[in-house]
């Protein structure tokens, strides 16, 4: 059986009472209906205070990394490649193609003047003959002249055969000189070791004889000494003469060994300078074969494979110089440029990440290269595109910088600026004749960095931080908190 509270034995009870004491029972029913009143006016009060009170959204500040999101304008292109060599000097009468056109094998980039090129034909053909007919005459070496070294040995020969004959003759007239000395000699000898002879007409005759055998003699001896004389003064002469050829064969000699120095070191120079011919020949073929076959092609330039033009140096008109362009071949990784400006150029990195978009297609990256700021403050960015088939021309960019690590980070929308500067509102719950009420309470801040919708700021911040409000606030203002 279920309890039931004796509502009755209450009402019995009030009644009996109010029975006994009509005017006290009078007076707490005013009572009663004052403070019925006073509840209906309270909780009309607060549900219109309510009604009128900004509702607000809080948050609380915590440690986080502040980012800056930026869009910018980029333009694809595709760098470097193969040198397009054409013959310098030649005029351009048309050019067919531009920079970042993709080309096959054959298209058409420009065509020169045949009057030129006919020109330029005839000259490198008389520039090869000459350096050719240089190379051959530099590669002969030369050679010393001998001739007056070979003609002074020569002569000097003969002056040693002939001091040897006349020593030779003059040992053979002195040789027959002592043997006639010798023989006048042994005749007086002869005539002396005779006994005297008798009678006294006898040994007259023979010292008649003995006086002429001396007289022999003693012409004998001059003969002798005349002829030694004679060959000493020969022999002298011969020498003398043999000594001046001599020396004009040393003389020759010393002549001829300076001049194969000489030639020698010619010879040295004219190596070298046959080598530098040679190259510049092997320059002047390569060129005149480039004449030729751009004669060939009827005066057109044409790509020799497929690819990228990413740079062309030819101007109708214009004459050409030796690298026509550059030609990257299909696979030649494409570049992006953009720009940021100073306030988010402070914070790129190379290594920064980026998205890329053109079209339908899209990608990530990285930069990979800052160039020094600009008197503006602005840079120039770089970042490679290694796969994507990209077309030479604008893109756009997305890329988020980091800003750095914080202490406090709140929602931007908490930053309230007034006159005084920048501030948030903390919520204070606070007992008034309403009860509890969330008060807002105003604290200056200073921001320290803001991006992508958060902002790290300096302070103490403790408690709940207003993030959002449906409403103007002020300071002191009664809140309602969202739910």
């Amino acid at each position: 059986m279920k309890f039931r509270f004796p509502f009755y034995r209450i009402r019995t009870a009030f009644a009996a009472w109010k029975n006994s004491d009509p005017k006290q029972a009078g007076r707490l029913g005013t009572v009663v209906r004052f403070f019925a009143v006073m509840l209906i006016l309270t909780l009309t009060a607060r549900g219109i205070a309510g009604a009128s009170m900004p509702k607000v959204t809080l948050g609380q500040a915590s440690a986080g990394s502040i980012t800056q999101s930026s869009t910018a304008s980029g333009t694809i292109s595709v760098q470097g490649g193969t040198p397009l060599t054409v013959p310098e000097g030649l005029l351009v009468a048309q050019v067919t193609a531009t920079t970042g056109q993709t080309l096959s094998k054959g298209d058409a980039i420009a065509r020169f003047d045949e009057v030129s090129l006919a020109q330029a034909l005839a000259t490198k053909q008389a520039q090869v003959k000459q350096l050719e007919v240089s190379a051959m005459q530099l590669s002969d070496p030369d050679k010393a002249d001998g001739f007056a070294l070979q003609q002074a040995q020569q002569q000097l020969e003969r002056a040693y055969s002939d001091a040897q004959k006349t020593w030779q003759d003059g040992e053979n007239a002195i040789e027959k000189a002592r043997q006639q000395r010798d023989a006048a000699q042994n005749a007086l000898n002869a005539l002396q070791n005779q006994p005297v002879a008798t009678p006294e007409s006898a040994e007259a005759e023979r010292q008649q004889k003995i006086a002429e055998a001396k007289a022999a003699l003693d012409a004998a001896e001059s003969a002798l000494a005349a002829a030694q004389k004679n060959a000493e003064d020969a022999n002298e002469a011969a020498t003398d003469t043999a000594q001046s050829y001599e020396d004009a064969r040393n003389s020759a000699a010393h002549t001829y060994s300076q001049s194969a120095e000489d030639v020698a070191k010619t010879n040295e120079a004219n190596q070298a300078q046959a080598t530098v011919t040679q190259a510049q020949l092997d320059i002047a073929r390569a060129e005149l074969s480039a004449l030729q076959s751009l004669k060939a092609a009827d005066c057109v330039l044409s790509a020799p494979e497929d690819g990228t033009l990413t740079q062309l140096n030819l101007e109708a008109g214009q004459n050409s110089s030796s690298v026509a362009g550059l030609l990257a071949d299909q696979n030649a990784a494409s570049v992006l440029t953009f720009s940021l400006e100073q306030a988010s150029a402070r914070l790129a990195t190379v290594g920064t990440q980026i998205t890329v978009k053109q079209g339908s297609q899209s990608m990530q990256t990285t930069i990979t290269a800052l160039s020094d700021p600009s008197e503006e403050g602005s840079i120039q960015i770089t970042a490679m595109l290694h796969s994507g088939d990209w077309k030479a021309g604008s893109a756009t960019v997305e890329i988020k910088l980091n800003a750095g690590q914080y202490e406090q980070c709140l929602p931007a929308t908490a930053i309230q600026t007034d006159s005084s500067g920048m501030f948030v509102y903390l919520v204070e719950e606070r007992a008034t004749l309403l009860g509890i009420q969330n008060v807002l309470i105003r604290l200056p801040v200073t921001v320290e960095a803001q991006g992508d919708g958060m902002a790290a700021v300096s302070g103490s911040i403790s408690g709940q931080v207003v993030t959002g409000a449906d409403k103007p606030l002020s300071e002191g203002s009664w809140v309602r908190v969202a739910s």
